[in-house]
């Protein structure tokens, strides 16, 4: 199974992890980098990372084309910059010029951009004084060795994500999604992070701009969400987002919200329901799906097993 290949793939990582023998809890004493976070300044920002980012550690962040994945990135940076930490943003997807030119947009001028791919060469960069790191995009990563695309995958992660343990210098991969909002590629890298950051349009809201941004695994703390506004200059992190349900002259689309919702529940039997055939009752709008079936499931009325195509969701007994 695929599964399985993954999971082998993923149990074969080198990550530099040295050998312990048992001990008690009371007897370990925590290194002190689990006490020093790195702070924006954007007070919603640092809480949605539990009061700041834990230095070294490594996460993904993943979004649908258009949803403002390099807009946060950018933002975020800023915010770090200006709070004197030392940040980089390494591209493979737009020049320097275009991306200068979404920075200046966004007020993020204080933020150093390369067209840098290679992997070596930004550990090199690592080695210095950055703070922390973003990386447009993992599927861009290059490497002068001769490797499979399955093993450059395998390289860049384990590479970079030991490197930063090594050098407390965070990095951050920005992912690539399929146009049904599966992940391109296998799962090493989600697995092997920290954590993984998602953004999602939020479903009827009165804004088209409003934006959830979420962890979706959290090693180091709670899974968190942000709700905020995605404008022409930037994100709104303060703004108030307001769901078309939550108003009175527009029941239209908390009706067609709740028939899609009811649609779904009704056709999970005991054998569960599929994301395919979730998808085809809605037209196959998997986005929808998955936006519907994770606020049931975050109040325990579903539950969910599997992952990407072999998802499938049942009534919590």
């Amino acid at each position: 199974m695929n599964n399985r290949g993954n999971n082998q793939q993923y149990n074969n990582m080198n990550l530099n992890f040295q050998p312990t023998k048992l001990q008690r809890v009371c007897d370990i004493t925590i290194p002190d980098i689990f006490n020093r976070r790195l702070k924006t300044g954007i007070s919603k920002i640092d809480a949605l990372f539990d009061d700041g980012i834990l230095p070294g550690s490594a996460m993904t962040l993943t979004a649908q084309a258009g949803c403002g994945k390099t807009t946060f990135m950018l933002q975020m940076l800023q915010g770090l910059s200006t709070n004197g930490y030392n940040v980089g943003y390494f591209s493979g997807e737009e020049s320097i010029y275009q991306l200068a030119y979404t920075a200046k947009r966004v007020q993020s001028e204080q933020v150093q951009i390369g067209n840098v791919t290679d992997i070596d060469e930004i550990k090199t960069y690592m080695n210095g004084d950055l703070d922390l790191i973003v990386i447009d995009s993992f599927q861009a990563l290059t490497s002068e060795k001769k490797l499979n695309s399955r093993a450059l995958e395998k390289y860049a992660v384990q590479e970079l994500t030991k490197h930063a343990k090594e050098t407390e210098c965070t990095v951050v991969f920005i992912m690539h999604l399929t146009k049904g909002g599966e992940l391109k590629g296998s799962t090493i890298v989600p697995h092997t992070v920290d954590a993984n950051v998602k953004i999602s349009r939020v479903a009827d809201a009165e804004d088209d701009g409003a934006r959830c941004i979420y962890f979706d695994k959290n090693r180091f703390g709670p899974l968190n969400e942000l709700e905020c506004a995605l404008t022409r200059t930037g994100y709104d992190f303060d703004v108030e987002v307001v769901k078309d349900a939550e108003l009175e002259k527009a029941p239209s689309k908390h009706n067609r919200k709740k028939a899609d919702l009811d649609k779904l529940l009704n056709l999970i039997d005991s054998s569960g329901l599929s994301i395919v055939n979730a998808a085809k009752a809605l037209d196959g709008n998997v986005n929808r799906v998955k936006h519907l079936l994770r606020e049931q499931e975050i109040i325990g009325a579903v539950s969910r097993d599997g992952r990407g195509v072999d998802t499938v969701w049942y009534k919590a007994s």
